[in-house]
Order: C-alpha cells, then sequence, then structure tokens
C-alpha cells in the first residue's frame, strides 16, 4: 500500500499578516517521528499527467465550481491549464516562470499572477469556458518578485511576496476588464523568522484554530497548529501526530510528495464544496486529491479524541 506520512506538531502561528521566510522547505520543530499516534487518511482523487509538475494554484469559478480550474507549472518553467479531472492540459503563454499564485473572484473570469524568469509579474485571465488563458495588461509600479507567499483565506485583490531584493512586499490589485493594476500596499525587509511566509504551504481553518501545512523531507509533510494558551502558560504545548495517505477504493496514495497546495473554494460540489487539497507526486507525474472537509475532520478528530467513559 503506498501513502505518505504527514507530521503534526503544533506550533504558535500567526495569520494575521503573512511574511516571508527565506527557508520554504523545513518544518518549524523537530519532531521524532517514530513514536508518533498515527492518523489514517484515504486519497480521495487521483489524475496522471503526461506533466511533471512542479507547482500548481487554484483558479476557482464562483458561478459554475465544476468549471474550476487547476493551474500548473512544469519542471522546465512552462504553464498549463486543467481542471480536477485533469483533462486536456492547455499551454498558457510563451515564456518561463519559477511561481504562480490564483485569485479567487466572484461572478468573473479566473485569473491567475505568475513571476516570470527575470522576476517580473505578469497576469492572465480566462479566455473561454474550455480553460484557455490570456495575457493581461499589467501596469503599476515595477517590482521584482522571488516567491508568492500563500494566505489563509482565497486572495481576491491583495497578494504578498518576497522580493528578490530581500523585502516582504504587499500589493493592492485592481482588476477592470483585460487590465490589472498593483500599488504596493507595504513594503519591509524580510524577517527570516520561521512560519511567518508559506511558500505554497497553505492555511486551513478548524473550528477556532488555524492549520499550516508545509513540506517536511522528501517523505513527509508538516502540519502545525496553535492550541489556546492555558491561563499562566508560557510556551505552546507540543502535540505532534503522524498521518498515513493511505489508498482510496480506486486511488492510490503516495510516498513521497513534491509539492502542495490547497483552496477553500468551491471545486465542483459534493466531496469538494468546502475545498481541496492537493498533493504532488514526486515519484510520478500525478496528483493526489484529498477533500478538505474530509482532512479537516480527521485532523480534529485527532486533535479531540473523545474523552474515555468511566466503567
Amino acid at each position: 500500500m503506498k501513502k505518505t506520512t504527514l507530521l503534526l506538531a503544533a506550533t504558535m502561528l500567526s495569520f494575521a499578516l503573512p511574511a516571508c521566510s527565506g527557508k520554504s522547505d523545513e518544518p518549524s520543530a523537530a519532531v521524532e517521528t517514530k513514536t508518533l499516534p498515527i492518523i489514517d487518511i484515504v486519497a480521495t482523487h487521483a489524475v496522471v499527467l503526461d506533466i511533471s509538475v512542479a507547482k500548481l494554484t487554484f483558479v476557482p469559478n464562483s458561478v459554475a465550481p465544476w468549471l474550476g480550474r487547476i493551474i500548473l507549472l512544469d519542471d522546465d518553467g512552462h504553464l498549463y491549464s486543467t481542471d480536477i479531472e485533469g483533462r486536456d492540459p492547455k499551454p498558457i503563454g510563451t515564456g518561463k516562470y519559477i511561481d504562480i499564485f490564483g485569485l479567487a473572484r466572484e461572478a468573473a473570469p479566473g485569473v491567475f499572477l505568475a513571476i516570470n524568469t527575470d522576476n517580473n509579474i505578469e497576469a492572465f485571465i480566462e479566455a473561454d469556458n474550455d480553460g484557455n488563458f490570456s495575457p493581461m495588461v499589467y501596469s503599476g509600479e515595477t517590482v521584482k518578485a522571488r516567491a508568492f507567499c500563500a494566505q489563509k483565506q482565497p486572495a481576491e485583490s491583495q497578494i504578498s511576496f518576497l522580493t528578490s531584493y530581500g523585502e516582504y512586499m504587499t500589493l493592492g490589485l485592481n482588476i477592470s476588464d483585460n487590465h490589472l493594476s498593483q500599488e504596493i500596499l507595504s513594503a519591509r525587509p524580510n524577517p527570516r523568522k520561521p512560519n511567518v511566509c508559506k511558500f505554497g504551504f497553505p492555511a486551513i481553518s478548524l473550528g477556532s484554530r488555524d492549520f499550516a501545512i508545509q513540506k517536511g523531507d522528501i517523505s513527509s509533510l508538516f502540519i502545525s497548529y496553535s492550541p489556546p494558551m492555558r491561563p499562566n502558560q508560557k510556551l505552546p504545548v507540543l502535540e505532534s501526530y503522524r498521518a498515513n495517505i493511505n489508498n482510496g477504493l480506486s486511488v492510490r496514495g503516495l510516498e513521497h510528495v513534491k509539492f502542495i497546495a490547497t483552496t477553500q473554494s468551491n471545486y465542483g460540489g459534493g466531496a469538494y464544496a468546502d475545498g481541496v487539497l492537493a498533493l504532488v507526486d514526486r515519484d510520478e507525474s500525478r496528483i493526489v486529491f484529498i477533500s478538505l472537509s474530509y482532512a479537516e475532520r480527521k485532523l480534529s478528530e485527532a486533535a479531540n479524541p473523545p474523552k474515555s467513559t468511566p466503567q
């Protein structure tokens, strides 16, 4: 049975204003994995592609959720558009890129941003219902970007990223027809603190707590959250778990995770009405999807085990 290991550890986090860290693939706390309790999570769905996916981002459709797109960045820096079934990936643009970030818009064509190899941000807008995207007119003060920061909620008109010259920057976006203009809302030196900016590591809500999903080593994910502090408690209490992504009825799990992405947007109703967690397989050209509501439920069960009844 193929599966991958997820590490869950509690740590203090703040998502009020994400900032960027220069270390993107390191968990925020070391945990001993061999003795951790295990959570079993079953893969919901998977697709096999002819593209070797390096990163992905979501461009949801608020009017017709089943038409939501998934934007892929391959290992060579090329862009493609597909859907949650992995159907007919369509090439986008002619250049090469290093990062991508999808926006969530209400009753409007989908838009995503991409950082090209010259560290400039470009914008693309959905051109039809078949998943094709066209370049947008992009205006505003020139910025040099290195990587987008993941945000807790689907981003509509504001993004954060790390610049190529070491700043954490937030942009305000205004979209009108085929034109996107941006303005710098804030810029400050990158504090390089762990757990402050996530490069593609999504944050999800679970009740009153926020979970941040990170990549650990080549075969693990690292999920951290901050439980409520008790009176007189000076430091957070580490609560760690290990979770296995197991085979579903007709879906294989995966052993090594290459990239992680998630969205809280509706992606077609049913299992994905409350969002999707996507895991890019490092060993094969495939993506494993997990219902976000199901993943949150499993995390909640682990964090809040039922109290035993005295005999």
